[in-house]
């Protein structure tokens, strides 16, 4: 009798667990039977896609979303705001339309010049904005991170606050230890590969192998984008040496092999090149570069290739990729550890940068699905190692914790900002969705940390979440038609927030 796969996983992991002390290993075993009993099913034609979109390097947030009415403008950027060193002109700003005021601060917010594509979205109600975002265990006052920083209170923080390796797998996992076994993608696709049927994969990652797609039963297929794709293994050539073809067949005949692990290699290689044979043919089925003229091959490229496999889920005829009602799919980029010449780097209306390829990716993302009437069944949300500081370093910024990110899609509720500032903080500061940027100008001569507690950060320059990770990746859970029990096992610490949905999407 052939063994049940996940019957198989399931004992092994919890003999395993015995005396880990991961996650906790309690929340690793409900995952696993919560996995092994999971039974989604869905309506035909009900295909959703998740599209993680990870800036790596912490962008700065705070140049990238600016306040646009005057006095806001003068207060950020002024003579004594807190960023005279990276103000843009206002003139080169484009506004955001916000007619319901829905940053709560009676502030018009504006985008950095290289967001063409992005204002366009948010403008005609494609995208939103997600304020202030970051890791957290719980709900974090100035208060308690002070105390937790330099009097080891025991107030819980996310371990290893300002690095880049750790924050990044924080932000793609969200466990409450520094220890991130699986990542909130490959836990939802654990829970969720039952709605899917065939053999394409339901979690795929297109810039390589990322904690995010860390799962306990998915793995996550990692690619090649176009023109590329999958890479199948060919047959070894050798001009002078006749008869290999006979044992690379017999290396790789299914189940012919003696020795056990032989056999597990050779279904394995036979597995890989089948999906491989099957991802490239649904990538041919439709040609979106239109959408995408300016491709370099980096994100542009990476979400021209999630368009094309999500437009193969939904025409599956030809392709063999077919039974797929939901996919998730991970896309990074880089260049975001802007400590100077930061101005540079996000670019301008002349020489474009980071941003501007951020936003024309996603701009060529929703369009290429609304050409064909997709645009509804794929969310790409924008994640990063954490925000920078508001003070600014020289002509650049340091590491930073809460950052603001973009949510596209056609089922986005768009043109709002989103957050759970209000009402999360007894600071001043924290009464808007947005916080406030106004410079509190009571530093310590000698150590530059804020004095005054109604600062909206840590004391640092570092604004403080107000908004966590879990409670942004449970909205989109939710969307994906997760159950409430189940999101709340994907994400343990979402219980010590009120607000479990943020209603974005």
């Amino acid at each position: 009798m052939r063994p049940d796969r996940r019957k198989f996983i399931q004992q092994t992991i919890c003999a395993a667990l015995g005396g880990a002390s991961v996650y906790s290993a309690l929340g690793q075993l409900q995952l696993l039977q919560a996995a092994t009993r999971a039974n989604y099913t869905f309506p035909p034609g009900d295909y959703k896609a998740l599209v993680c979109v990870f800036l790596y390097g912490g962008n700065d947030s705070f140049n990238t979303v600016v306040p646009y009415t005057l006095s806001a403008y003068n207060a950020y950027y002024g003579g004594t705001g807190v960023r005279p060193k990276l103000a843009i002109p206002r003139a080169n700003l484009l506004p955001l339309t916000d007619a319901a005021n829905t940053s709560a601060d009676g502030i018009q917010y504006a985008l950095h010049p290289s967001l063409t594509g992005l204002q366009t979205l948010f403008n005609s109600g494609q995208a939103a904005i997600v304020a202030n975002v970051g890791t957290l265990v719980q709900k974090t006052t100035q208060q308690n991170a002070w105390d937790a920083m330099n009097n080891n209170s025991g107030f819980a923080l996310p371990p290893e606050l300002f690095s880049h390796a750790d924050q990044a797998a924080y932000w793609q996992s969200s466990p409450p230890t520094n220890q991130p076994l699986t990542g909130w993608g490959g836990r939802i696709a654990d829970l969720i590969a039952s709605a899917n049927t065939g053999g394409a994969p339901i979690m795929t990652g297109l810039n390589g192998q990322d904690a995010f797609m860390r799962g306990l039963n998915v793995n996550g297929y990692t690619m090649n984008t176009v023109p590329y794709g999958a890479i199948e293994l060919d047959f070894p050539y050798d001009a002078s040496g006749p008869g290999l073809q006979t044992p690379f067949d017999a290396l790789h005949l299914d189940g012919a092999q003696t020795n056990a692990l032989e056999r597990a290699y050779a279904r394995t290689m036979n597995h890989s090149t089948g999906t491989a044979s099957i991802m490239n043919a649904a990538m041919g089925l439709k040609d979106f570069s239109s959408s995408f003229p300016n491709s370099v091959g980096d994100l542009d490229a990476q979400l021209q290739t999630v368009a094309q496999l999500i437009y193969a889920a939904n025409h599956p005829g030809s392709s063999g990729y077919s039974g797929l009602q939901r996919q998730v799919f991970f896309v990074s980029t880089g260049g975001f550890d802007t400590h100077s010449d930061e101005l540079a780097a996000h670019g301008d209306p002349t020489t474009p940068g980071v941003l501007d390829l951020v936003s024309r990716s996603l701009k060529g993302f929703y369009d290429a699905l609304a050409s064909v009437g997709l645009q509804n069944v794929a969310t790409a949300f924008t994640a990063s190692d954490f925000g920078r500081t508001l003070t600014n370093n020289d002509n650049g910024t340091d590491h930073g914790w809460g950052g603001h990110h973009f949510v596209v899609g056609g089922a986005v509720q768009g043109g709002k900002f989103y957050g759970n500032g209000a009402g999360f903080s007894p600071q001043a500061n924290f009464g808007t969705v947005m916080p406030s940027l106004v410079n509190p100008n009571t530093y310590d001569a000698i150590t530059g940390m804020s004095l005054n507690l109604n600062d909206p950060g840590d004391g640092y320059g570092r604004l403080i979440p107000t908004t966590s990770v879990d409670q942004y990746a449970a909205t989109l859970a939710k969307w994906f038609g997760l159950s409430d029990p189940d999101i709340g096992l994907i994400f343990p610490n979402l219980g010590n927030f009120d607000t479990k949905n943020l209603g974005f999407v």
